[in-house]
């Protein structure tokens, strides 16, 4: 199936004629003279990608549907003047099979096509968790935008409370829903994301007419194409300041002598005015803060075994410090492994890529998120009757046995408790 280029761009030109002119539309809805999101309600309207839900209604603070999501992003990379009976086809038993509504069939399957939604998973989250969430839209317009692994290796460390409540593999599509603007890096009034509150129509609104305007851009070449060029070598990403940084005792107490510590980074701080930071996690569960010259030769910088700087560094990895005066005169990365033997509770399963998230609670009230692989991984309920990686569900508690890295838990065996 060959898309129509000319369709496409004709989409583009729409979108950015529209961005030049939505200064003079009047509203066309009754009940966003009040919203905090007016202006991108009225934007995302005159482009053509969202409508009101009845007559004069825009109804800001519902909630948005995932269908409605996908609806409207596919609208800005232009399907609707695209000729998709062929794509509708071939994903015509996996439609049928998740009971897509006739009225997305077309947006789903061209999603499943261009990886947007990228497994069945993904479709039956769509009936069983119809309403999309902050991160689900971050992922969706992330993937429009053709953010992937393969340009973003080198991605600006989050910085929210709650970045440990985002998976790792979907970090990339926030952080570029920061770069562009879509998204705000310091997140709300507590310094947290909240990946899994209800996206509602106003925020969908702001974030959709961010990213048509940075479609364009990347669309038809009226800006950089090359989405993967975050700052320039040694300069401090611009969006990341003044970060509320944590009180911590200097990471030596003995002036002017060299001590070595370990531990993993918690969080990692730039400001345009000091040096960077980084909040070191000890096996004590004792915070310590280190700075880090910007200037540190890469000598000193070692990450999984390659020199580095300090921009190589990111929240999660387990290092060893050489430090004076708790400033880093050298820094390593270590490998960690360690034997896991939890009770646990599963998040999320993604059977076909072999992956599981559970929460983990250590007995002294902290639980965390932990990502699972679960290649080879043995499966049995408590009578030890043998079942497969397909009878694990979110709100299942289970025995997990396995060894923890840097990535995650690398379960050798699980038993459902149900």
């Amino acid at each position: 199936m060959r898309y129509k280029k000319a369709a496409a761009l004709l989409t583009a030109a729409t979108v950015l004629l529209n961005t030049f002119t939505f200064t003079y539309a009047q509203t066309p809805f009754t009940d966003i003279e009040n919203s905090w999101a007016k202006t991108h309600i009225i934007n995302v309207y005159e482009k053509g990608l969202m409508e009101g839900t009845s007559g004069d209604k825009f109804s800001p603070n519902a909630v948005i549907t995932k269908y409605n999501a996908i609806k409207s992003i596919a609208r800005m990379m232009g399907t609707d003047l695209m000729d998709l009976d062929d794509v509708v086809a071939k994903y015509k038993s996996v439609l049928d099979k998740f009971n897509v509504p006739s009225d997305f069939r077309k947006e789903v399957a061209f999603f499943l096509e261009k990886g947007i939604l990228q497994s069945e998973f993904d479709l039956d989250r769509m009936n069983t968790m119809p309403n999309a969430s902050k991160l689900d839209v971050c992922i969706y317009l992330g993937r429009a935008l053709g953010v992937s692994d393969e340009n973003y290796d080198d991605i600006v460390a989050l910085t929210y409370k709650d970045t440990l409540q985002i998976p790792s593999l979907y970090h990339k599509y926030v952080a570029y829903m920061i770069k562009i603007g879509a998204v705000n890096s310091k997140g709300d009034q507590e310094g947290k994301f909240n990946p899994g509150n209800p996206a509602t129509r106003d925020m969908f609104a702001k974030m959709l007419d961010i990213a048509s305007s940075e479609y364009v851009k990347t669309d038809i070449g009226t800006g950089s194409t090359d989405p993967s060029v975050w700052t320039p070598a040694g300069e401090i990403p611009s969006d990341i300041t003044d970060i509320e940084q944590t009180e911590t005792a200097p990471g030596d107490d003995i002036i002017g002598v060299e001590i070595v510590d370990k531990g993993i980074i918690d969080t990692i701080t730039y400001k345009r005015d000091s040096q960077p930071k980084i909040l070191l996690e000890r096996e004590n569960k004792e915070l310590v803060e280190y700075t880090v010259p910007e200037d540190l030769m890469k000598e000193n910088i070692i990450v999984n075994g390659q020199l580095g700087d300090v921009y190589s560094l990111r929240p999660g990895l387990f290092v060893e410090v050489k430090a004076i005066s708790g400033v880093v005169d050298r820094i390593t990365t270590l490998e960690m492994k360690k034997d896991v033997f939890v009770l646990a509770d599963i998040v999320e399963v993604n059977v076909l890529e072999n992956i599981m998230y559970v929460k983990i609670d250590d007995g002294e009230g902290t639980i965390s998120e932990k990502k699972v692989f679960l290649n080879d991984t043995k499966v049995a309920d408590t009578a030890l009757n043998i079942l497969t990686i397909d009878s694990l569900a979110p709100g299942q508690r289970i025995n997990l046995t396995g060894v923890e890295d840097i990535e995650g838990i690398r379960a050798q065996s699980i038993i459902i408790n149900y």
